[in-house]
């Protein structure tokens, strides 16, 4: 798969977990890397991005998914787009258009802003498996990119996914099919890995709490892992390619894990170095789980118990993704928060 061009790439959200990986590896593939960011003044967020190589091809500019009219000049002299950016907060937030509205109008003023500007001839958005998985009472266990779910049973953040997604692929068709760029949605399951950034994110907290015994327990529920840098290969792998238009793609490696299993990884790599890592498993979602985790409780109940396996075939077959195993991904990305200084450094020297 040969790059479109040596033109410009927009990298939505680059200051976060996934957007800062898909920048790094486009930059190191011979790309231009326009990212945005909500506030260049923050020197916080954009301090790791100092650290992404080829400086000279990267530059940033101000752009927020409540704020339509930045989008056009954001896009302009971009030949690609890989949309990253979403909310995907820790603690749910009360009001679930909190996450849909950023999440879906965010989505169509990018997608409009590529239609507006012809020279975008590829576009590529970051989806969820949250958009396939169906949480309904008698649900099926087993998905492939045909599966959509119930809204009526879908949690907020999985909400806002869907109609983003959905959202997108309504545009997309309403486009003329002679003009239009091409488009491609990719459905991660649970990223981890290592972090580029020091900033809070929602799986880096998981781990966090998890290593430092921070949490209260291991609930009973099941994860499909992928790795940031098997994500982020997608994206790019999604942009090069000729067969992804008008495709969705599964991204999830084939280990999926409880998180008493994350836990038990994360302990045997990190025990001897004095890191009391969560034991206690949960065996139901109880009234204190519910109380101290407020509304990000309530979120885990549909998945209790459930373990859900999603088919990655079509991911490897036409993109080329080989996955990561998920026990690399899960060590990978403690020790990125123990060198951030996320978690406290009990290593010994040698080996921080």
């Amino acid at each position: 798969m040969e790059p479109i061009s040596r033109g410009k790439v927009l990298v939505t959200g680059i200051t976060g977990f996934l957007g800062s990986h898909v920048a790094k590896l486009l930059l190191e593939k011979g790309y231009v890397v326009r990212g945005t960011v909500r506030d260049k003044k923050n020197e916080k967020k954009l301090k790791p991005l100092q650290a992404l190589p080829f400086q000279e091809r990267l530059e940033l500019v101000e752009a927020d998914l409540l704020k339509k009219d930045c989008w056009d000049s954001a896009v302009d002299g971009c030949v690609m787009v890989a949309h990253v950016a979403s909310p995907f907060p820790v603690a749910i937030p009360k009001n679930a258009e909190q996450l849909i509205r950023p999440a879906v109008d965010g989505t169509l003023s990018v997608l409009k802003a590529c239609a507006k500007h012809k020279e975008v001839r590829a576009v590529v958005v970051t989806s969820s498996i949250a958009a396939v998985q169906n949480l309904a009472k008698h649900a099926k266990d087993e998905y492939t990119e045909e599966d959509w779910p119930d809204l009526a049973a879908c949690p907020p953040y999985n909400k806002s996914k869907t109609l983003a997604e959905k959202a997108a692929w309504d545009f997309y068709n309403s486009l003329d099919k002679s003009t239009r760029f091409k488009m491609s949605i990719i459905n991660p399951g649970f990223i981890l890995g290592p972090s580029l950034i020091a900033t809070d994110f929602t799986s880096g907290e998981t781990i966090r709490q998890l290593l430092t015994g921070d949490a209260f327990g291991l609930p009973r529920v099941n994860f499909g892992i992928v790795d940031v840098r098997d994500v982020a290969a997608a994206h790019v792998a999604a942009l090069e390619s000729s067969k992804s238009d008008g495709q969705r793609y599964l991204c999830v490696s084939d280990h999926h894990l409880w998180f008493e299993e994350i836990a038990e990884v994360l302990r045997q790599e990190f025990g001897k170095y004095g890191y009391k890592v969560t034991s206690r498993k949960l065996k139901y979602c109880s009234v204190k789980f519910v109380s101290i985790f407020n509304s990000a409780a309530n979120a885990i109940v549909p998945f209790w118990g459930k373990e859900h396996r999603f088919i990655n075939k079509k991911i490897k077959e036409q993109l080329g993704i080989t996955f990561i195993p998920a026990n690399e991904s899960i060590i990978k990305m403690a020790y990125s928060l123990i060198e951030a200084g996320i978690v406290p450094n009990r290593l010994p020297k040698k080996t921080a």
